[in-house]
């Protein structure tokens, strides 16, 4: 007779069934011991010996022994279950069963002789408590909990109807009202316990399912992030080429056309190379590996670095560039300078790119909070209406092409991971902004502001600025260095208003003009009725054509820094500071010994002629074993190791070295600077581990290799690199 045949994956799956018969068996384990502990405490206690002592020796022996065939299947469940699941369960049912039968034999037969008194009820009640508790494990097989309550139940109560009498027939009642009620459970929870089963199984499946839909989507951003650095460092590679053949290229002779085409070529291989950068960030900021660099940096610096930088390209796209930065923003400040850098000249560029009106702003602002804390807040707008915003967080249209793009995509990344927001507001026809709020540590409370020159003071200059070009903050500016600043507005009075200024108590030191191409019969006639009257001319780069004795050209965006440099020379006869050039303001090196190792060809001779050009002597080899051959030879003062070459890598030639000077046998420490197209944090995370000091990320450019090797070769001059700001104690 089979009890129970499977029906559903559930109950064909091994696992699932051994839980359960498992709970079942602990069960029944337990029962065995409550069941003997108390018929021997009823049997001992009883009158059951007295009046039937063969009877009762007969159900002891009986008992004992059904009770230790049943103690060994369930003992041994480990062993026997494990070879045959099906026979160790179909076992287990006729030996309960066979329990249960003579259980119900010993009840009725204490009803009989004893009757309803003595240790009868006693046992009843037991009964009747150990088959609920009981319930729960063997109710999942339906079939066998059936017979077995019913075996258990009915001649007990049969029992007490035979016997008679009021707690006869009220004792049997109640049994048959309990057995009902167990038939009723027995049914409900067999079909709870297979759909929870069924439930946590089809959870289990579509956990695993999940699972490996993970491992695959992580196999999958592993493998694209993979074969996008791999990829990255391709384009690095002959980027590297490029970059450096034209660096080269443009310091030799060549005519104005062709260095045109090279400024063009150039700029477009850095465009390029911020694509592949912008990539590699989307990559690692899908793959949350982007890891944050928090640096003290000097904020206005950098800001006015890539405003500068910005300005010569809205120039070449007739777009008008122009900013304020806060008075109060502090000269230091702690954060990722690089990807804040990052985020505003992608931004910037974007708006230049794509603006409307020809006319771009940039806003810069930093709240203060509680403690050391800032937020920085940065807004950078196209057109200069007041328009009412609207809020987008994607715009599709080629229209409001500011708020699409990969680009927007990585900033809005960045920004997620510097605990920043970027907002973007945009409508067909009105203003373009966008709203970059990034939270930083304030290094130091000093004001980002530089010492003006004392004479500058009481000093009367016009300001001509018929539209409104440059922005209120560069007037306060002026302002703040002590200058009398006259406004003027109207080009065709501008000779009157001169001519007034002229006969004021302060006489008029300088005249700003914020050049206006209308307007050059009217600066020509200045120039010549005012012969020695300074005109500072504001106009975009390379759009202004006149030319004087007594006309100085500024080119926008109007850095601070500039526009002082040319008041004191027009109005103090300062002399102007030399453009500082790495190249000229340092000392060529003399008798430098620096190893290059770099297997590729062009890129060894782009490095070899940047090297040489920069004064220096060039050891090369292709690979870390030459390297160590020629550092164990010569006498090397710095190494440009690359990373990836073959025989013997930058990292095993650099571990190689360390461990050699270590002995003592290599002399003095050499820098070792890694020279590489790798540039995630573990292959800088590497490179450093094994030893290199400083790393180059390539494409390599001239200045960037000169800054380095000055740095390391302890021939840099200190201002340099240092900021280009004077700093008010």
């Amino acid at each position: 007779m089979h009890f129970f045949q499977p029906q559903s994956k559930v109950q064909k799956d091994r696992a699932i069934m051994r839980e359960t018969d498992e709970r079942m068996a602990k069960y029944s384990r337990r029962g065995l011991v409550v069941n003997i502990l108390a018929y021997l405490l009823c049997f001992s206690l009883g009158y059951m010996t007295v009046i039937a002592p063969t009877l009762s020796i007969v159900l002891t022996v009986g008992l004992m022994l059904i009770t230790f065939v049943r103690a060994y299947f369930l003992i041994r469940f480990d062993h026997i279950y494990s070879c045959a699941p099906a026979r160790w369960r179909n076992v287990y049912f006729i030996s309960t069963l066979i329990g249960t039968a003579w259980w119900s034999v010993i009840l009725v037969s204490f009803t009989l002789v004893l009757g309803m008194v003595g240790e009868t009820p006693v046992l009843w009640i037991y009964t009747v408590i150990s088959l609920s508790t009981t319930i729960h494990a063997t109710a999942p097989y339906r079939t066998f909990s059936r017979i077995f309550q019913l075996i258990a139940l009915l001649p007990v109560a049969l029992s007490g109807f035979y016997i008679g009498g009021f707690e006869g027939y009220m004792y049997g009642f109640m049994m048959l009202v309990f057995l009902a009620m167990q038939e009723y459970q027995v049914g409900n929870l067999s079909e709870l316990h297979w759909q929870r089963l069924e439930s946590n199984h089809a959870l289990k499946q579509k956990a695993q399912i999940l699972e490996a839909e993970k491992r695959d989507t992580e196999a999958s951003f592993d493998l694209s992030a993979e074969f996008l650095d791999s990829l990255g460092h391709e384009f690095r590679t002959s980027l590297n080429d490029i970059m450096g053949g034209l660096s080269l290229l443009s310091e030799s002779n060549s005519g104005q056309k062709q260095s045109e085409f090279l400024n063009m070529a150039a700029k477009a291989c850095e465009r390029q190379l911020d694509l592949v950068n912008n990539v590699a960030d989307f990559s690692r900021i899908n793959n949350r590996q982007l890891v944050l660099d928090h640096s003290v940096i000097n904020l206005r610096v950098q800001l006015e670095n890539l405003i500068s930088a910005t300005g010569l390209e809205a120039a070449q796209q007739g777009v008008e560039l122009d900013y304020r930065i806060a008075a109060d923003l502090p000269l230091r400040i702690a954060a990722d300078g690089k990807r804040l850098t990052q985020i505003i000249k992608n931004l910037l560029t974007n708006t230049v790119q794509f603006s409307e009106q020809g006319r771009v702003h940039i806003d810069v602002q930093l709240e203060r909070l509680a403690g050391q804390r800032g937020q920085l807040c940065v807004i950078i707008t196209d057109h200069l209406t007041h328009a009412e915003d609207v809020k987008f967080d994607v715009v599709q249209d080629r229209t409001s092409a500011h708020a699409g793009g990969l680009w927007l995509s990585i900033c809005r990344g960045l920004t997620e991971c510097m605990n920043g927001s970027l907002d973007v507001y945009c409508e067909v026809g009105k203003d373009s902004c966008y709203h970059l709020l990034l939270p930083v540590d304030i290094a130091s409370n000093q004001p980002a502001t530089f010492t003006s020159h004392p004479k500058l003071q009481g000093k009367q200059v016009a300001l001509l600025d018929p539209r409104k070009l440059l922005d209120q903050g560069h007037i306060e500016e002026l302002e703040t260095w002590g200058l009398l600043v006259e406004r003027l507005y109207c080009v065709e009075q501008v000779a009157d208003d001169v001519e007034k200024l002229y006969q004021a108590e302060t006489p008029l030191a300088a005249l700003i003009w914020v050049n206006d191409s209308t307007a050059n019969t009217e600066v020509n006639k200045l120039i010549a009725d005012y012969p020695e009257l300074p005109i500072l001319l504001v106009s975009e780069a390379g759009r202004s054509k006149l030319t004087g004795p007594n006309i100085y050209v500024l080119e926008r965006p109007l850095m601070r820094k500039s526009l002082h440099e040319l008041l004191c020379h027009t109005i103090l006869n300062k002399p102007l500071e030399a453009t500082r050039d790495l190249a000229s303001s340092a000392a060529k090196p003399s008798n430098m010994q620096v190893l290059l190792v770099e297997d590729h060809r062009v890129n060894q001779m782009v490095a070899e002629a940047m090297l040489k050009k920069l004064g220096y002597q060039v050891h090369l080899a292709v690979n870390g074993l030459e390297a160590l051959q020629i550092h164990g030879q010569a006498e090397i003062d710095l190494i440009l190791m690359d990373c990836q070459m073959p025989e013997m890598d930058g990292y095993e030639a650099t571990r190689k070295i360390r461990e050699f000077e270590k002995a003592g046998e290599g002399g003095v420490r050499v820098p070792i600077l890694a020279m590489t197209a790798h540039t995630s944090e573990e292959d800088k995370s590497l490179c450093f581990a094994s030893g290199m000091d400083d790393y180059l990320a390539k494409p390599v450019r001239c200045d960037d290799l000169e800054t380095h090797l000055l740095r390391w070769l302890g021939k840099a001059d200190n201002e340099t690199f240092g900021d280009t700001l004077e700093v008010k104690a």
